[in-house]
Formats: C-alpha cells, structure tokens, sequence
C-alpha cells in the first residue's frame, strides 16, 4: 500500500480537507437552527437539498483525499 513517511504532500488532498470541512457546515448550521428532526426530513424527502449535496460534497472531498494518497511514480 504505502507509508507515510514515502507520502509527499500534494494538493489533492488539501482540497479534499477543505471539501470534508465545507460540507459539514451546512449539516450542522442546521442541526442547530432547525433540529435533528428537520433535517432527518431534509435527507430524505424526495427534493434536492443542501443536505443532500453535502452529502456528495463529502464523497467527492473523500475520492481527493484517496486520490492524493496514491502513490504515484515520479521521476527524480
């Protein structure tokens, strides 16, 4: 797989963290207005939400993050 001392930092996982970070506002700015009930209903009513579209904003910050860990072959 790979270690982390080899692990050069790059910028795809700088923006996955930024995107991880950025969807979990939403989520939690209304857990706080509105309550765990509202938004269990904004995930699973049938309409696009923002909840929802964190939701995928936290898969593609996760797929940047795994792509950043890859390790790739450089030639030095």
């Amino acid at each position: 797989m790979f270690s982390f001392k080899s692990y050069k930092p790059n910028v795809l996982t700088a923006f996955g963290v930024i995107f991880l970070i950025s969807a979990a506002i939403i989520p939690i700015q209304n857990l706080i207005i509105w309550g765990p009930d509202f938004v269990h209903h904004f995930f699973t009513s049938p309409e696009i939400t923002s909840e929802k579209i964190s939701l995928g904003v936290v898969i593609l910050g996760i797929t940047l993050i795994l792509l950043g860990y890859k390790r790739q072959m450089y030639v030095e």
